[in-house]
């Protein structure tokens, strides 16, 4: 009885500041990757390969540049004019670059502050009156405090800032 070699691959992909590196059976490879790609496809940043060792990527999914946005970078095409704008952005920062799943009003303001803007008097308040306009919503505790995540309203907000 003769064996098959089976062949590994290796494949390393990275999406912002996501990245995954798979070993194993091409198909496997695939697999994962392909999962990994599903789970990033809403991030709006390009991604390329990074040091591949086999070429599995459809040729639809070309390389790009591997620099990430900073988030003053960020604010500055954005341009948000209000704290509630800010915090829809900082939000919106910190779900699709930095790829939290959820945020805090903390985080928030950190976000916002490293941008080397002045953070809101209240965010608590400003998320409030985010999730009254429909582009936030609560999603629970993250280490005992209110976690909120963007709407898909509030994605559409923040991508016609960036346009």
């Amino acid at each position: 009885m003769s064996e098959e070699k089976l062949t590994n691959v290796t494949m390393r992909v990275r999406i912002g500041e996501s990245e995954i590196e798979v070993t194993g059976p091409s198909d496997y490879v695939e697999k994962k990757v392909a999962e990994f790609l599903e789970k990033q496809k809403q991030i709006s940043t390009p991604f390329s390969v990074v040091s591949p060792k086999s070429t599995m990527l459809p040729s639809t999914h070309m390389p790009a540049s591997t620099k990430v946005m900073s988030v003053a970078q960020f604010f500055r095409k954005v341009s948000p004019k209000s704290d509630v704008d800010r915090t829809l952005a900082a939000g919106y920062f910190l779900e699709k670059f930095k790829n939290q799943d959820n945020l805090t009003a903390s985080e928030v303001s950190e976000t916002i502050r490293s941008a080397k803007i002045p953070p809101p008097k209240n965010a608590n308040d400003s998320i409030n009156q985010n999730i009254k306009k429909g582009h936030m919503m609560p999603s629970g505790d993250k280490e005992g405090k209110k976690a909120f995540v963007l709407t898909s309203d509030g994605e559409e907000a923040i991508t016609e800032l960036l346009t």
